[in-house]
């Protein structure tokens, strides 16, 4: 059967940092071996003795015995005990790649088959992932390769606004003349009339016809431009979100996971924290880093943002399923990303590596805790009376 490879940009230029790695993965993930691999390593590998000493046997774990029969077991200082002092790793150094676990073989890569298309990606937990996703202005083109398989393609179905909206998606994400802001926020207020009706073609066609309409007539940029700001929503809770506890569920053995993190969270501290307990000055510190270092990056870097979002869609399949709730989250992750820049930026002039730093280290922290958007909602909720749904519309604008 023939299938076809999908494979953008940041997948083809990417290539693994090794030792020169910023956050490197050989720390904080649950990384299983198969039965054969870790009788290997511990019956005939070169280190043997010290293998015997490094999995712990059929831990507890969803995954079937096959796939998980032996799990690492880290270290004093939470890392992979065959990570050499360098930062290289000792199986793949002696054995090559077929002997590594199957999570090492493909991190950060993350390939879905979906029917008869394979969709090639990359996580944005890792820095140089991140790197190639964002600051590449062609990281979201693609190209094609055919290739052939024995086995039949499982049924993959998408809805019948699936090709519309998607291109909708791209299409107002990469208008110009207008902010960024405003782009999301009339992307989000389609996005919301038409889950409403998403069960109903004809309905569903005539509220996307009105929402083209009002994108092009200027309506919802004009509702956009009349909304208030929630400069104090980013004042208030930036901090509370974005402390070490962020990582909710990271067991002290992953200390080193949240480490660029911190890094953030000691920026913030340094520039809003100079407040102290005053919401007016954090709110004029955020202002200050919003209309000046922040705003200067984004204009010179117009596609960090728009790669970021694309990366988003093309990562969810948006829009096969969910379609506001996956805009939302990610809207709600922007919050957050937007908001420690800003702080950043209060003080100093932005950098690729300020963006990487705050991308990536978001990112790889939630791959380790619950559903950190579900987090910040459940902040937000407690402190604002609002309809959730609208939450992601009301955390656009700034000023």
């Amino acid at each position: 059967m023939k299938q076809i490879e999908l494979i953008p940009q940041f997948v083809e230029r990417f290539s693994c940092a090794t030792d020169r790695c910023e956050d490197h993965c050989c720390q904080g993930w649950n990384i299983y071996f198969d039965k054969p691999t870790y009788r290997f390593l511990t019956e005939k590998s070169v280190f043997k003795d010290r293998a015997q000493q490094a999995f712990i046997k059929k831990p507890k774990t969803n995954l079937p015995m096959a796939e998980a029969y032996a799990m690492i077991k880290f270290n004093e200082k939470g890392f992979c005990p065959f990570r050499d002092a360098q930062g290289l790793c000792d199986v793949h150094k002696h054995y090559g790649h077929q002997r590594l676990a199957k999570i090492c073989q493909s991190y950060p890569r993350v390939d879905t088959v979906r029917g008869d298309r394979i969709d090639r990606g990359l996580t944005l937990s890792c820095p140089e992932a991140a790197r190639q996703v964002l600051l590449n202005p062609s990281a979201m083109s693609f190209s094609e390769k055919v290739r052939f398989t024995a086995v039949k393609p499982a049924v993959y179905r998408t809805p019948f606004y699936y090709q519309e909206l998607r291109q909708l998606y791209v299409d107002v994400l990469l208008m110009e003349g207008v902010s960024l802001e405003s782009r999301l926020y009339m992307l989000g207020m389609t996005l919301k009339l038409l889950d409403e009706k998403k069960d109903d073609e004809q309905a569903f066609q005539q509220t996307l016809n009105f929402c083209i309409d009002s994108i092009v007539d200027g309506s919802f940029l004009a509702m956009f431009e009349q909304s208030g700001t929630m400069l104090d929503m980013h004042a208030t809770f930036l901090i509370r979100l974005y402390n070490a506890r962020l990582a909710m569920g990271v067991n002290d053995n992953y200390e080193h996971v949240v480490a660029r993190i911190k890094q953030v969270h000691t920026l913030l501290d340094q520039t809003l924290g100079q407040a102290e307990c005053d919401a007016e000055a954090q709110q004029a510190i955020l202002l200050k880093g919003y209309q000046g270092h922040y705003s200067d990056y984004v204009e010179s870097n117009s596609h960090v943002w728009v790669n970021y979002f694309l990366h988003g869609m093309y990562m969810a399949d948006f829009p096969a399923k969910d379609f506001y709730k996956t805009f939302s989250e990610q809207v709600i992750d922007f919050f957050m990303l937007r908001g420690a820049l800003m702080a950043i930026g209060s003080s100093r002039e932005l950098v690729d590596d300020d963006v990487i730093l705050v991308v990536q280290s978001y990112h790889r922290s939630r791959s380790h805790t619950e559903n950190v958007s579900i987090v910040i909602n459940r902040l937000i909720n407690n402190h604002l009376q609002i309809d959730e749904a609208m939450l992601p519309l009301l955390l656009l604008k700034v000023a």
